[in-house]
């Protein structure tokens, strides 16, 4: 559906906002402009939410290009999380690690060499990140990446190298009425699903034609049951099996 075809289905089948009201003027209680603010904000809100956006080719969002002795990097705007980072050209993805990895590196002990124990520290080519570094909350009760560190700091020869991402984001455009043919980011199945916020934002003021706040909450939580089920979906998706080793990493077998 795109934006007009939303906009109708806002007004006239869920609202009951039509121009053939007996009394009132204007004719109609929100103007498109009103609705359409609305249908923006439910669109946002369910993409943060629902975490139902998944991009590895928008080039402004998932691209990070390294600097030589740069260690931090500010991500995209819409970025919510980083699922997966690695080398243009390569098929094998960096380490995800969290903040704390960084700092348990140990010189080695000279009496004791391990070569998986050597001097990670000095600048080369990074083999991880983590993007628990700067966390803010939007205000939509979700928190947003907005950097990414890597490790080791890249050296002279990685200048300029680019990491490919794979994110999940919120959306990019805003809606407007100055083109009502945009199309929603978020899959059709759930377009109709988000206007319930769009419903609510309308509904939820005092007003005797058009308030009704128990219609209001009820929008609200039909929005917030189908957000959960789309984020239950889509975290369903990450999932992967388990892998179980017996008799290394500290397992022993005895008879």
């Amino acid at each position: 559906m795109n934006l007009g075809e939303l906009l109708t289905e806002l007004r006239e089948n869920i609202l009951h906002d039509r121009s053939d009201r007996i009394a009132g003027s204007p004719d109609l209680l929100w103007s498109d402009a009103t609705l359409i603010r609305y249908i923006d904000q439910a669109h946002k809100r369910f993409a943060r939410r629902s975490l139902i956006i998944r991009d590895g080719s928008t080039c402004e969002v998932t691209e990070v290009t390294l600097r030589t002795g740069i260690q931090d990097y500010q991500l995209h705007e819409s970025v919510i999380a980083v699922l997966s980072a690695k080398y243009d050209g390569e098929n094998g993805d960096l380490r995800k690690v969290g903040h704390t990895t960084f700092d348990m590196y140990n010189a080695p002990d000279p009496i004791y060499f391990d070569i998986n124990a050597q001097n990670l520290a000095t600048p080369g080519k990074p083999t991880s990140f983590s993007t628990d570094e700067q966390l803010a909350d939007n205000g939509d009760g979700a928190l947003s990446v907005v950097s990414m560190r890597v490790f080791p700091t890249p050296s002279a020869d990685y200048n300029r190298s680019v990491l490919k991402l794979r994110v999940v984001r919120g959306v990019l455009q805003t809606f407007s009425s100055a083109d009502l043919t945009m199309q929603p980011e978020i899959p059709e199945e759930h377009q109709l699903e988000m206007l319930d916020w769009a419903a609510y934002l309308a509904l939820r003021i005092v007003d005797r034609d058009a308030g009704d706040l128990s219609r209001a909450e009820k929008f609200k939580a039909d929005f917030v049951e189908n957000v959960m089920q789309a984020r239950q979906n889509a975290m369903r998706k990450l999932f992967a099996p388990q892998a179980w080793g017996f008799g290394r990493n500290g397992f022993t077998w005895e008879k």
